[in-house]
């Protein structure tokens, strides 16, 4: 199984129409909504401080997420720093690693084309025990609170790329 990550706008008009039809479950769709919204969100500007990337498996995008810097970073992170948002993978596609390759390439994805961040930031749902697993074991620390939610606070966790 072939997989790539590509920026957004590298697209073909079909892949582009495959990725607003990335199926989530109905429990990661409250988390980080839908394709569709999280394409739409890279209409912000300044459009520098935002990218979208695409994971495509034989070409056919099966997942995608966001990361913003500078004047687009949430209240929670500030300085030299890229946050990730709305990462989703394909429930068809889900439990094969995928999320991990994802996270695991964000390091080299900001480093190739923001060299100036030096650390890379999220916030997690505290009851998604896998995802903060995940993000524990590729190196990520939690360091405080996030966004209220309706069950507390996310978790806010960094990793440095110093």
């Amino acid at each position: 199984m072939k997989s790539t990550v590509i920026r957004h706008e590298q697209l073909s008009p079909l892949q582009h129409q495959q990725l607003l039809q990335i199926e989530l479950l109905s429990e990661q769709k409250t988390l980080v909504g839908d394709a569709y919204g999280a394409v739409h969100t890279l209409t912000a500007r300044p459009a520098c401080d935002i990218q979208g990337y695409v994971l495509l498996i034989e070409d056919v995008p099966v997942g995608f997420f966001l990361l913003k810097r500078r004047s687009l970073l949430p209240l929670w992170a500030d300085g030299p720093t890229a946050t990730l948002h709305a990462l989703m993978i394909d429930r068809r596609y889900q439990g094969q690693g995928l999320g991990r390759t994802c996270v695991g390439m964000l390091p080299g994805l900001v480093r190739g084309f923001w060299p100036d961040i030096e650390q890379l930031m999220l916030a997690v749902d505290l009851g998604n025990l896998p995802a903060r697993a995940l993000y524990q074991s590729l190196g990520w620390q939690e360091c405080g609170d996030a966004d209220r939610t309706r069950t507390g606070f996310e978790r806010r966790m960094v990793l440095s790329l110093g």
